[in-house]
């Protein structure tokens, strides 16, 4: 007979607490906000706002293309950064350029 562990469920084969907090932390996971923070090369502004998002979030700085960049005007961005915010997989905000109200929300909120 296996041994058993106490767990917050009773008593249970470990393969099975094993499996319940491998999905706890896809799950924690799937709820965690993320940025995508897209920069260009030498950007004062994009450095210092995905430094300061990091300190709150999982940010992922991508560098803008000629292709990017061109459908980011084309969506409204007139100056880099621009910052997307998920929950999860769901958008919940997007701004552009150095907005550091933005930032604390989230850094400080």
């Amino acid at each position: 007979m296996p041994k058993m562990i106490h767990s917050k469920y009773g008593y249970e084969p470990p393969e099975y607490v094993k499996a319940d907090a491998e999905l706890e932390k896809w799950l924690k996971g799937r709820k965690q906000m993320q940025a995508i923070v897209y920069t260009k090369p030498g950007c004062m502004k994009c450095r210092q706002t995905v430094r300061q998002l990091s300190k709150a979030m999982h940010t992922k700085a991508v560098t803008a293309t000629a292709d990017d960049i061109k459908a980011l005007k084309a969506g409204g961005v007139q100056s880099m950064p621009a910052v997307y915010i998920f929950e999860g997989s769901k958008p919940i905000d997007y701004w552009s350029d150095l907005r550091v109200d933005k930032i604390k929300q989230y850094t400080e909120g």
